[in-house]
């Protein structure tokens, strides 16, 4: 009699778990963080640790904007850990001194912390393998899906606080009032300095265009639901993602893409770094 009671209240406990589960009363994500340490003793980039789970790819009803149709979900199963900004100016002359390259023009607006530009996607690729061969770890540009799948933050709408555009929050439109201060500048900013997505991720509709690892397809038809680069149709171009400082409304959201050539660089184009994650990995988690 006991173990058909103890049998029942177990059952009951699933259940009532399951039910639970499935009213959406899972607790919010707390963003956790690591960097790895390059073999001078610096560090490199801040990540952020992206955990799995399902997203949505594109956007729906942009009638300008036809090239991110059709939405698709996506479902990521392994957890991946991404920079919590774009490599900055600091990041990226490291390596060009590692290197002996000469390092990209800053326009005039800085170094240090601000996002470097005036990179191409075969910059930021050299980058990338050597972040790689710095760390022993595997460091890439992401996805277009990875990229979506973190910018979103866990969420499937417009913007990864709902689908209405609030000034602030991720983005500047200097033509509107209500930026924070020191955000309405006509150029970029230092990394960092709007509010983080519930990934823990910065800008990603703000400061620089960013490059992924996709070839550039005119929309997201025959997508699959994976994480994997679509890298089919001759490669011509690559997809850049996101939103830049010089972009007004409507032209700031999540699903925006756009094509440039692998060796094109400009003003208003950047990139953040991925690293994959493996099991019993040493590198130093931060708060």
């Amino acid at each position: 009699m006991n173990l058909i009671k103890v049998g029942r209240l177990f059952s009951c406990i699933i259940v009532c778990s399951f039910i639970i589960g499935c009213a959406g009363n899972k607790p919010p994500h707390i963003p956790s963080y690591l960097q790895d340490i390059l073999k001078n003793g610096s560090l490199g980039p801040k990540l952020a640790i992206i955990p799995t789970g399902i997203g949505v790819v594109g956007g729906e009803n942009f009638r300008s904007f036809k090239n991110q149709s059709p939405q698709h979900k996506v479902i990521s199963t392994q957890e991946f850990a991404m920079g919590i900004a774009e490599v900055t100016f600091k990041e990226y002359d490291a390596f060009c001194r590692s290197t002996f390259i000469d390092c990209p023009d800053d326009n005039g607006w800085g170094r240090g912390s601000q996002p470097v530009n005036n990179v191409s996607w075969l910059d930021a690729m050299a980058y990338v393998e050597w972040l790689s061969e710095q760390t022993n770890q595997v460091y890439r540009l992401p996805s277009e899906a990875e990229w979506e799948y973190a910018a979103r933050g866990g969420t499937s709408t417009k913007f990864w606080w709902g689908d209405e555009y609030i000034q602030g929050i991720d983005h500047c439109e200097r033509h509107l009032d209500g930026c924070p201060e020191g955000t309405e500048l006509s150029k970029p900013g230092p990394a960092g300095r709007f509010k983080a997505n519930p990934f823990g991720l910065f800008d990603m509709t703000s400061n620089l265009y960013e490059l992924v690892l996709d070839c550039y397809l005119p929309d997201h038809k025959e997508a699959e639901n994976t994480m994997e680069a679509r890298l089919e149709g001759g490669c011509g171009e690559k997809v850049f993602k996101g939103s830049s400082w010089l972009n007004p409304q409507p032209y700031v959201h999540l699903s925006k893409r756009g094509a440039i050539a692998t060796n094109d660089k400009g003003r208003s184009i950047g990139f953040r770094v991925l690293r994959e994650i493996k099991p019993s990995q040493g590198s130093i988690l931060t708060n």
